[in-house]
């Protein structure tokens, strides 16, 4: 394992200049608060929407955590509870196949998830049948996700999360994120459905199953793995952190073992690249010293709310799992492409472009 402990920052991140990001490098939490609450009580989505998009992740994430806790915070008495169950859909198929983004019986699911208790305390509980994708929960209005969560008769959510068909692509199986979202009905000083259902070993598997039967189709291998559930406002990001956990673990579990196969074990490069308008990804390239042909590679495109710090850790803990030790992390940032418009790069092509250069 290389010495470094971390990649560099690929992306182009300006000082802030937005008013939140402005009070969010404040070391009180009162002047954020406030100036959110006032782009909240304003309706000002653009004001909140370019906060978190365009800041330092840190500074991001401190917004972020804000806006959440002003949505969930329902204050006193009966509160309406917004939430999501992220589905990891793990499908693989001999020829291109699509499946539509409906659980065809919702009222199943419900009547486990309150079988296995997850549901507790919560009153009046409803799962949409609609499998939503990142992009729906993503594009929610923060103003109209706080207006929701204050005012019960707000339907335009519910308008918002419509289904999203998971497209199969013939070959090697592939990590689909769907959400399930729903709300419940929970009295403050009781546990919400977030609380409840938090202990995925009592419901995970059953669910799991249930599932696997609604969702199978001939000629399809599909396996839904649901998450514990998470508040609608911040189920889109940490949606997306597990699909891309999940797919790296699948794409090592595929690799690894057939490098092992052909040529022993593989070594291993993290990258970070700059992309178009300041937007950065991390990479994960295998190669072999032995075939230079071969040489596979995993993406990570940076959200604002990733921290190079935290996504480098995912990919060395997940080499670490696999007893990949051939590990280098390179210094620099790299282009989208690189020598040839290759998108990875193996530890061999990186010896030579150093000898390039020196």
């Amino acid at each position: 394992m290389s010495v470094m402990e971390s990649l560099p920052e690929p992306r182009t991140i300006t000082a802030p200049a937005n008013p939140l990001l402005v009070a969010a490098v404040q070391t009180s939490d009162s002047a954020l608060a406030g100036t959110l609450a006032a782009a909240l009580e304003n309706n000002d989505d653009a004001l909140i929407r370019a906060a978190l998009h365009g800041g330092p992740p840190a500074i991001v994430r401190r917004v972020w955590q804000v806006l959440v806790d002003a949505v969930d915070g329902g204050g006193d008495g009966i509160g309406l509870r917004l939430f999501a169950i992220p589905v990891l859909i793990v499908a693989g198929a001999r020829a291109p196949f699509t499946l539509q983004g409906v659980v065809p019986e919702i009222d199943k699911i419900t009547a486990l998830l309150q079988q296995h208790g997850a549901v507790g305390a919560t009153r009046n509980f409803g799962l949409g049948n609609a499998l939503c994708d990142f992009a729906a929960l993503d594009g929610l209005s923060p103003c109209l996700l706080w207006r929701a969560a204050h005012h019960p008769s707000e339907r335009a959510i519910a308008d918002a999360l419509t289904p999203a068909p998971v497209v199969v692509d013939r070959g090697r199986e592939q990590v689909h994120l769907r959400f399930l979202a729903g709300a419940g009905v929970t009295p403050q000083h009781l546990p919400s459905f977030l609380e409840s259902a938090s202990n995925i070993g009592t419901w995970g598997m059953p669910l799991t199953r249930e599932l696997t039967r609604q969702l199978a189709q001939p000629g399809l291998e599909v396996l839904p793995m649901p998450r514990p559930p998470v508040s609608l406002a911040k189920a889109a990001w940490l949606g997306r952190c597990a699909q891309l956990d999940a797919a790296l673990n699948l794409f090592l579990s595929n690799n690894v073992r057939r490098f092992r196969m052909s040529v022993g074990d593989p070594e291993a490069v993290l990258s970070a690249h700059a992309l178009e308008c300041g937007a950065g990804e991390l990479r994960l390239s295998l190669s072999s010293p032995f075939d230079e042909s071969m040489l596979e590679g995993f993406c990570w495109p940076l959200h604002p709310l990733d921290e190079v710090d935290e996504v480098t850790r995912i990919f060395t803990g997940a080499l670490t799992d696999f007893r990949v030790s051939n590990v280098l992390l390179h210094a620099a940032v790299m282009p989208h492409h690189i020598a040839g418009g290759s998108l990875f790069v193996g530890q061999h092509v990186l010896k030579m472009l150093s000898a390039a250069q020196h």
